[in-house]
């Protein structure tokens, strides 16, 4: 039996009795001979930063939101670059907004409350996409469309994405920035041929055109939407036949071809283009739209 685990061999009975004594006394010490049970090593102090963070959690899991938020608050304050707190304060308030009467004033606090706790992790260095996701929603939600955009534009530089850029054009629109809307959905409809969000890349170009009475490139643009949205919406088909207009996928590209054919009909209606309207009926009783 080796006592150290070398290679040398070393037997018990080869070892001088003091060292024998000495070695099985120190052992059974550090057994706990003695019955003593070992102390529990100390939990962080509340008074810390991850202490406080800790015990908001706590609150927090057993639905003691108020003061959660209290203990956040004050675990965040202690250090700007600790973002945990910020993070989960965040989300509290964006969680407490929706518990609140739709259009409620203590709704809109809930939701500003929330958006300024996402702002104050994007100035201390966050750039996650899901983070300027958050805020473009909570902006939307505060009919703030200058902040959308604000956020919309960060999103899409740092991420240039098919909906990254579809927001982005969104938030031009909202903010009455047409000749934007035009420029961005442009390039789109050319570099995310394949993607999910074509349709409502031509809808929202062609809606644009309209606001700047372009009605002929308005005009060519819808059509154009439509045939991408068939050829789209044929791929979804071919690849399940049975469960495709289940798919979000379908539920944009169907709804985005009713808005066009409703601009279409708009168009058509105002300069009495007959034919072209009656087609435009067809087509929207075909996809369910009889209004």
């Amino acid at each position: 039996m080796s006592v150290y685990g070398t290679g040398a061999g070393v037997r018990l009975r080869d070892i001088p009795t003091f060292l024998m004594t000495a070695l099985l006394s120190g052992w059974m010490a550090g057994c706990g001979s003695s019955g003593e049970t070992p102390r529990p090593s100390p939990e962080p102090s509340v008074a810390t930063k991850e202490g406080l963070y800790a015990k908001g959690q706590q609150y927090w899991h057993e639905q003691q939101v108020d003061s959660a938020a209290v203990l956040f608050a004050r675990s965040a304050s202690m250090d700007s670059a600790y973002l945990p707190p910020v993070r989960d304060l965040a989300q509290l308030h964006y969680e407490l907004a929706y518990r609140e009467p739709e259009k409620s004033k203590q709704r809109l606090d809930r939701l500003r409350a929330a958006r300024a706790q996402y702002a104050r992790l994007e100035r201390r260095g966050v750039t996650e996409s899901e983070l300027y996701d958050r805020l473009c929603e909570l902006s939307m939600l505060l009919n703030d469309d200058r902040g959308f955009l604000t956020y919309a534009k960060k999103n899409a530089e740092l991420y240039p994405f098919d909906r990254q850029q579809y927001n982005l054009a969104r938030a031009y629109f909202d903010a009455g920035d047409f000749q934007g809307v035009i420029k961005s959905a442009k390039v789109s409809v050319e570099k995310f041929a394949d993607s999910p969000y074509i349709s409502s890349f031509y809808r929202i170009l062609g809606r644009a055109y309209m606001k700047v009475d372009r009605d002929q490139t308005a005009e060519r643009i819808l059509t154009a939407g439509l045939k991408a949205t068939d050829t789209r919406i044929a791929g979804l088909r071919k690849g399940d036949a049975a469960g495709y207009k289940s798919t979000d996928q379908y539920r944009r590209l169907h709804d985005d071809k009713v808005q066009m054919l409703l601009m279409l009909k708009q168009l058509h209606t105002t300069y009495k283009a007959q034919d072209k309207l009656q087609e435009v009926d067809r087509q929207l009783k075909l996809e369910g739209y009889d209004r």
